[in-house]
């Protein structure tokens, strides 16, 4: 887990951003906002039943992180919703670059390593399980950042995997292993006195 400054976070590039919100020690928020695309065009600013009319779902690929912080105590989560959508549409903070936050845009809230995306909807928030999955957050991130595919497994950039080299113990060591264990039941067999035990011979 890392300790962020928070106010050098959203200066930063989108997998940075997206780190921070995934792997820092206290519970975050993050607000992720279409990118300015031809293909995220149509989608910018309607309601969720119009982007499930056009056949559209919410796509973590068409989304960037806009914006990263710490999560204040707060009373339950529909409160907490309400009050980011104030924030963001009234007193923006200082850092956060983006637009007022408005209909298609999702916040995505981490308490207790959990993750939950909601998308701003015409009317309140439409809770998106299926947004950033589980076993595919931390692998996303990963894939942006891992200097190698292979060490995707749930510890950001560390380090080239080392080569594997499966190779199977000869046969004759297998044997002789045996053997030892054959000749420690032979009676007059004594086994080797344990570390720390007297020799009393």
């Amino acid at each position: 887990m890392k300790i962020f400054k928070w106010d050098e976070i959203n200066g930063q590039d989108q997998e940075v951003k997206m780190e921070a919100f995934l792997s820092a020690v206290n519970d975050t928020y993050a607000i992720l906002q279409l990118k300015d695309e031809e293909e995220t065009r149509p989608m910018h600013f309607i309601s969720y039943a119009a982007l499930q009319k056009s056949g559209d779902t919410p796509d973590i690929d068409h989304y960037e992180v806009v914006y990263v912080a710490p999560l204040l105590p707060y009373k339950d989560q529909n409160t907490l919703l309400d009050e980011i959508y104030e924030k963001f549409n009234i007193a923006h903070p200082a850092d956060f670059h983006g637009h007022s936050l408005s209909v298609s845009d999702i916040v995505a809230i981490r308490t207790n390593g959990q993750v939950s995306c909601h998308y701003v909807d015409s009317i309140g928030f439409v809770t998106l399980p299926e947004f950033l999955k589980p076993e595919n957050y931390l692998k996303n991130a990963e894939m942006a950042m891992e200097d190698d595919y292979g060490m995707l497994d749930g510890i950001i950039n560390n380090g080239k995997a080392p080569a594997m080299e499966v190779t199977e113990k000869p046969k004759e060591e297998r044997e002789s292993i045996l053997e030892k264990l054959k000749a420690a039941k032979e009676p007059g067999h004594k086994p080797p006195a344990w570390f720390g035990e007297r020799n009393l011979e």
